[in-house]
């Protein structure tokens, strides 16, 4: 394979994450995007965020595995995200408690298929389809650490395959979770994709997509809503950046032609761009039907196309539980090109046991 085929393929990849929200200006010189991917269709809804919430939700493991705490379920789910140009994402992933100090263990495999394009080589001579596709391997556990604190680690093993260059990686995750006492109110922190490259692509070692993460939610007391927000991307403070395309069209009563203006982002702005608001209305008998919303201002920012108006940024969905499962959809609005549907069931596979007895 040559330089050639390698730089399609390499287009391709990120122009697929471009789509789902990993905000290029930001990310495009890090390695493994996957590893930032909304895993399931709740943080898809909620702005490709989990909500902090301390609960029996599985998928929270790929966010913070402090979040993560089942009762006497073995939480079993499947997820895959439908993408552009008929790619997909998805995982598998499954957790427990087990008796040895009340430790919660979880694992999964989180997979990404770019599907195949055509190659060619430096003259331009077609060679035949080449494919790209990725893989994260993950297992951790978590714990309570005092009355009211939760801490929780993950660790990653991830291969990655772009046409014949293969690269593997290793990252940590840490989190935390605390719950306030007296108060529907939940905290957390985490800290994901420490690591680095264990083999690289070609020549170049690049440096993994960090993360760091402050989030928060409440339940409100008289109304079944929880409300969130996370604070993403803490170790890098300035998310603005130049952008050609940031005009707008000055109105002058002398000059029927006038220069578009560039649009001039401030503090304030760039402030929101590591915000996301979500939203979560829990209804039904034993909390069996929810709504969610979500807004995610960089998102907004970063695949808004100057001219046409969208709703870039914003995301939401549904859950319900039926039986023994929990089904769940997400739909996200990242560009005026489409947007991106992920659909979730979870099961709890005690119940099957339980009820064959």
């Amino acid at each position: 394979m040559n330089n050639y085929s390698l730089k399609i393929v390499t287009c391709l990849f990120f122009y697929l994450f471009y789509a789902n929200g990993l905000y290029s200006q930001i990310e495009t010189d890090r390695i493994f995007p996957l590893l930032n991917i909304a895993t399931s269709a709740r943080m898809a809804a909620h702005g490709g965020y989990a909500i902090a919430s301390i609960e029996h939700d599985v998928n929270t493991i790929y966010t913070n595995p402090a979040f993560y705490e089942p009762e006497d379920q073995i939480d079993l789910s499947f997820n895959n995200q439908f993408q552009f140009l008929k790619t997909g994402i998805g995982n598998v992933t499954i957790g427990k408690k087990i008796h040895w100090n009340n430790l919660i263990i979880h694992g999964g495999v989180q997979y990404a298929d770019y599907a195949s394009v055509s190659g060619y080589d430096d003259n331009g001579q077609p060679i035949g389809n080449i494919s790209a596709n990725e893989y994260n391997i993950i297992a951790g556990a978590s714990m309570q650490l005092y009355e009211n604190m939760r801490v929780g680690s993950s660790v990653k093993f991830i291969n990655s395959n772009l046409a014949e260059y293969t690269s593997n990686g290793l990252a940590i995750d840490i989190g935390m979770a605390y719950h306030v006492p007296e108060s529907p109110a939940t905290l957390g922190f985490a800290v994901r994709n420490i690591g680095g490259q264990l083999s690289v692509y070609d020549q170049t070692r690049e440096p993994m997509p960090l993360d760091i993460q402050a989030s928060g939610s409440i339940r409100l007391k008289h109304l079944p809503l929880r409300i969130g927000m996370v604070v993403h991307h803490l170790e890098k403070w300035n998310l603005l950046y130049d952008n050609p395309y940031d005009v707008q069209q000055s109105i002058s009563i002398d000059n029927q032609i006038a220069e578009p203006e560039i649009v001039q982002y401030g503090i304030v702005d760039n402030f929101f761009r590591h915000v996301v608001f979500q939203t979560e209305l829990i209804m039904g008998k034993n909390d069996g039907f929810k709504l969610r919303m979500g807004y995610n201002h960089l998102r907004k920012r970063e695949l808004t196309v100057n001219g046409f108006r969208s709703l870039a940024g914003f995301s939401g969905g549904m859950g319900i539980r039926i039986y023994r499962f929990n089904f769940d959809y997400g739909l996200a609005i990242y560009h005026i090109a489409g947007v991106t549907h992920t659909l979730t069931l979870t099961t709890d596979l005690n119940s099957f046991k339980k009820s064959h007895l």
